[in-house]
């Protein structure tokens, strides 16, 4: 109370606050008896002193509350308990480590060696089952790309050292009510393999009101494979409604989403606490006044509450970290100790030893048990691994700069005009090579009896034994890059370089190695590959189609996580492991060189000079530097030969520099023109709600742009960060040509919205064309409107791979002609795969728009004329082709009047009367040609007849010739025109003999006339005429 009360009024109130306190007790004592009484159907005896404990009544509203003694239920009825004492404030608690005496002193007390308290605070560890207080729910999700059932038992999961969310794309959630008396937080610690899920902490008040200004709304990013990181979240005083949703989105349809792990949640803030926690099975608290426990180490075990381990009898138990209990050691065989070679000495020799698989769980000292083999005779140390030479004698090291060597020489500087071709071969396993290293992660935080992952064994490397089986045995290869530009050709990512390994498995149960690609903070680890069970050996090549640093990571698991497992880890498949051969990775920015190459003109033996950007150099004697081709562009730097030279996509251009393609909004197809200027810029889509449960939904939003400026990129972001409050988790935005985000309204507004999951759709723009595929992509998802008029198919494709995309991501745009679209127009996703995907890998964007039409050319329009007047004038006006499917370019010609064409007279008859008058002319024509060729042919003969009698001689003319010439008839005439010399084709005729009538004076008879005479024409004389 304030000091300014009168101390009347102050004492006043204390007896009133007594007063309360006694009814309550009385109350509480009352209704005891009366449900002990009603359920026992019998009378109890008076509680004694004894019978009694203390407890705290509710605080008030001035924060004050009392100390009475209530006795236990069902045990008896009345006595005489305390007096009530007030307590300590309602806002009080006591230091981690303490607990408050209530019964007693009502101060804090240390806990005693064994046990553990927070003070003000919870720690939940133990997962065998749901901790009191817990509560998961299964949130309906509604996804119109997947068909799930999302029933109750997609429901969070305890699972011994952890509780697991769903591995699926259904929404659950675990929920956690604190009243906190004073201000808190909230600490947990958590594990996710990849950003398809996703995972929402959320702070609520008693109102379902969410803290303000953001602070009490998480989205922590994905840790990776095997990783786990710890948030922290301030809590207000208060009751607080703390929920972990996970949300999982994955673009497969074949592969779920990864499940989300929690391994400790810390609640800080809370009441007091009357009395301290004991010590899980497995570990102690040595000291008093602990505030959390340690695990007990190798070959010790503990019950619990222990404040120390108990040792194992060492020559007959053993056990692991975190025992319970001890395991009796079974006698040695082969499996129990491996093969490995000592580092190389001085003298560059080594030696073959054996070694115990650690820690050591067999005995020795047992008939019948194996024996450590003794070590082998010394021999020399293998040769180094290419681009590798020897230092020390000891120590196989890169060459340094512009050097090289096959590993079995010293390093030698390259010769002039050449240069070095850097790389990574590593096929002899005598030491770790200086870019790789190896660890052990373990789920349960004590399965690692070592750091060491991965063992080498001089032809070979592989994982180590001996670990527990929930352990992830890590090997990670780094490299700073790789030589060479990105680019594409026919449709394929060009090979910057090469990642070969050859490998086996062996493995007596579900084992696991995966193959990993860090490229960054954007790129969480995202698996290549993965390999399941026993595997003969084998080699996996895997082309690099993207530049920049990177590490590759082998990691090999003995056994399914998602089995679960104990407090104590198990060594069941301690001999199983994954074996590597050979790494090899080609075309590196670091590393070692084995051999030189040819450079260009002008170079000296400190390396290539450049040739200048869009120049290769040439296969010649010289090596001199060539321009490229117009519209192609080089791959890489100093390259060989003309095939460096990579055309252009269709309708894409190379930029100055001959270093990438890009449109310039102008497209030619066709003979058609594509002016696609307005279009140039960037532009944005979003899909649908793919939730619908309250505060479940997300949607995906693609950002990409279409030509234009050649660097010319969108960009899609992760705010993340914004939202975790941790610097560590900042993502930088994600550059491409298409890109794709997720995209997670927040209740408290628009300016809250999440936006995660950033990912490349597109680096490249392949091509523009109207043909349904370019290279290994098909643009058959939308089927045009008109048949003869096709989309505009603009093919992106993104060279990074992924497990569920080992050939990388792709994006089909459709540009379709639509006259009707306003502004810049509509998109539209597939129906059937309304996420733009039904892969995961391939998606498609229908975009119906005004620009996307043709550039109008006069082909597009039909010229119409009207009838002619009585003027001999006609109009004249054009229209569009129907449907027209061009914009912009030629305009309509205006409306003109012309004049009449002369129809001639024969264009007025119909063509069947010009048809029969043809007939009918021609056949007048044919008889009077043919009337007039036998006219002449017989007055022909009637004249030569008339000659012939009429001579003036009497006789018949002397023949120009006696012989009858071959092929001539006897009876043959020919008659010579003497004006001409020779005979011409119609003064020629046959003649067979005449038989004629005629009367005396030469005259023919008629055929009436008895009296015939035949004339005989002889060549030798000439006969008289006789009497006739």
């Amino acid at each position: 109370m304030g000091s300014n009360l009168p101390s009347s009024w102050m004492g006043f109130h204390v007896v009133g606050f007594v007063l309360t306190a006694m009814l309550l007790q009385q109350q509480l004592f009352v209704l005891a008896d009366v449900q002990t009484e009603s359920k026992k159907g019998k009378a109890l005896p008076t509680c004694h002193p004894a019978d009694f404990h203390y407890t705290y009544t509710d605080c008030d509203d001035a924060g004050v509350r009392w100390r009475v003694q209530v006795p236990e239920p069902d045990h008896c009825k009345g006595g005489a308990p305390d007096a009530p004492v007030r307590a300590v404030d309602c806002g009080f608690s006591c230091d981690k480590g303490e607990y408050l005496d209530k019964d007693n002193t009502q101060q804090c007390k240390k806990c005693p060696a064994g046990t553990y308290s927070l003070g003000g605070g919870e720690r939940f560890e133990d997962w065998t089952t749901l901790p009191e207080g817990f509560i998961t729910v299964s949130d309906e999700h509604d996804d119109w790309y997947m068909e799930t059932n999302c029933d109750n038992q997609s429901m969070w999961e305890p699972r011994g050292n952890y509780i697991k969310s769903p591995g699926s794309i259904c929404s659950s959630k675990l929920v956690y009510s604190a009243n906190l008396k004073k201000a808190g937080s909230v600490m947990f610690t958590y594990s996710i393999a990849t950003s398809e899920t996703m995972l929402h902490v959320e702070v609520h008040n008693d109102q379902c009101e969410a803290m303000s200004g953001g602070e009490g709304s998480r989205w922590p990013e994905a840790t990776g494979e095997g990783q786990w990181e710890t948030v922290k979240i301030d809590l207000k005083s208060g009751l607080n409604i703390i929920s972990w949703k996970s949300i999982g989105i994955s673009l497969s349809s074949t592969k779920p989403p990864p499940p989300i792990l929690i391994k400790t949640v810390e609640i800080m803030g809370l009441s007091y606490t009357s009395e301290c926690t004991k010590c899980r099975p497995g570990t102690f608290a040595k000291d008093q006044g602990s505030f959390e426990c340690t695990q007990c180490s190798a070959n010790t075990f503990s019950k619990d509450g222990a404040s120390q381990c108990t040792n194992c009898d060492a020559s007959t138990l053993y056990s692991h970290p975190g025992a319970t209990e001890c395991t009796k050691r079974e006698p040695c065989s082969k499996n129990d100790y491996y093969m490995t070679h000592t580092a190389c000495n001085e003298k560059n020799q080594t030696t073959k030893t054996y070694k115990w698989i650690e820690p050591r769980i067999c005995r020795v000292d047992i008939s019948g048990a194996a024996q450590l083999p003794a070590n082998g005779q010394v021999e020399a140390c293998p040769p180094c691994n290419p681009g590798m030479s020897i230092f020390n004698h000891t120590t196989c090291n890169f060459c340094p700069t512009n050097q090289f060597s096959d590993g079995t020489a010293v390093c030698q500087p390259c010769p002039p005009s050449t240069a070095p071709v850097y790389g990574m071969d590593f096929k002899w396993w005598n030491q770790m090579p200086p870019n790789m290293d190896s660890s052990c992660l373990s789920w349960s935080g004590s399965g690692c009896s070592e750091n060491k992952g991965w063992v080498l064994a001089g032809d070979s490397i592989h994982s180590s034994l001996g670990q527990a089986d929930d352990a992830y045995l890590i090997l990670q290869l780094s490299v700073e890059g790789f030589d060479g530009e990105e680019g594409f050709v026919d449709g394929k990512a060009i090979e910057l370089g090469e990642l070969s390994f050859v490998f086996s498995l062996e493995c007596t149960a579900d084992c696991g190695l995966f193959l990993l690609e860090e490229r960054g903070p954007e790129n969480k680890s995202p698996v290549i590959e993965t390999w399941e069970k026993s595997q003969e050996k084998q080699e996996y090549r895997l082309a690099i189609t993207k530049n920049g640093p990177r590490t590759f990571t082998w990691a090999f698991q003995k056994a399914d996580m998602d089995q679960g497992y104990d407090d104590t880890p198990s060594n069941i498949y301690r001999t199983d492991m994954a074996k590597i051969y050979s790494i090899k990775l080609t075309n590196t920015m670091n590393g070692g060189a084995a051999m030189c190459k040819k450079c260009p003109k002008g170079s000296n033996q400190k390396g290539c000079i450049p040739c200048e950007p869009g120049m290769y150099i040439a296969n010649n004697t010289e090596n001199t530097c060539t321009k490229c081709p117009e519209n192609t562009y080089l791959r890489a730097n100093n390259a060989y030969g003309r095939e460096s030279c990579i055309p252009c996509g269709p309708n894409l251009y190379s930029n100055k520099e001959k270093t990438k393609c890009h449109s310039t909004c102008h497209i030619h197809s066709n003979t058609k023109h594509f002016q696609l200027t307005k279009l140039a810029g960037y532009h944005t889509l979003q899909t649908g709600a793919s939730f619908t449960a309250k505060g479940s939904r997300f949607y995906h939003s693609f950002n990409f742009t279409l030509c234009g400026d050649d660097k010319a990129a969108a960009a899609c972001v992760s705010n993340v960060s914004t939202y975790s409050q941790d610097a560590d988790d900042y993502s930088p935005p994600v550059k491409s040509l298409v890109c794709q985000s997720t995209l997670i309204p927040s209740p408290n507004g628009p300016s809250e919205t999440i936006s995660a999951q950033p990912m490349s759709l597109g680096d490249t723009l392949l091509g523009i064309t109207t043909d349904k595929s370019l290279g290994n992509l098909n643009a058959t998802i939308f089927k045009p409107d008109v048949e003869d008029v096709p989309d505009l198919h603009f093919y992106f494709h993104s060279g990074s791979v992924t497990q569920a995309c080992p050939k990388g991501r792709s994006t089909v745009i459709y540009l379709r002609c639509d006259p009707g679209e306003k502004g810049n127009g509509t998109f539209k996703l597939p129906e059937s795969c309304p996420a733009g995907t039904c892969d995961g890998c391939t998606f498609h964007i229908l975009w119906r728009t005004q620009y996307g039409c043709a550039v109008c050319t006069p082909n597009d329009y039909t010229e119409i004329k009207e009838q002619c007047n009585k003027n001999g004038k006609q109009k004249i006006h054009y229209v569009w082709k129907t449907p027209k499917m061009c914009m912009f370019g030629e305009k309509l010609p205006k409306e003109t009047i012309g004049r009449c064409p002369v129809i001639p007279w024969w264009a007025q008859i119909p063509m069947y009367a010009q048809i029969a008058i043809a007939v009918f002319v021609g056949c007048v024509g044919l008889m009077i040609a043919m009337v007039v060729y036998f006219w002449k042919r017989n007055r022909k003969l009637e004249y030569k007849y008339q000659k012939l009698v009429a001579g003036a001689s009497g006789e018949l003319p002397a023949a120009e010739t006696c012989a009858i010439t071959e092929g001539e008839e006897e009876d043959d005439v020919i008659f010579e025109d003497g004006k001409k010399k020779g005979m011409s084709l119609f003064s020629k005729f046959k003649s067979k003999p005449i038989d004629m009538d005629m009367d005396k004076n030469g005259l023919l008879l008629s055929d009436d006339d008895e009296f015939q005479e035949t004339i005989e024409l002889s060549p030798t004389h000439k006969q008289p005429l006789t009497n006739i």
